[in-house]
């Protein structure tokens, strides 16, 4: 925990950035996303869409969509786990 020092010269920091650099302080409060991750998620969309197309086509197909899918959630759950 910071002390009532350090949040107040925190915030006097902040604003500084947001009075002299306001494009900076943006950037800083919503940075891009990282393209590897957009990545990753958009192939993770495709596989669960392929799977759900196969899954779809017929009854002999089901352990193919399944399958596909099972690999759309892996991927999207635990590649994507940027948390750790």
């Amino acid at each position: 925990m910071l002390s009532r020092y350090e949040r107040r010269r925190l915030h006097e920091i902040e604003r500084w950035f947001e009075e002299n650099d306001p494009r900076f302080a943006a950037s800083v409060r919503h940075p891009p996303p990282d393209t590897l991750t957009v990545r990753r998620r958009r192939l993770a969309i495709a596989v669960a869409l392929l799977g759900a197309l196969v899954f779809a086509a017929g009854p002999g197909l089901i352990f193919i969509g399944i399958s596909l899918g099972v690999g759309a959630l892996a991927v999207r759950y635990l590649l994507l786990d940027t948390r750790s």
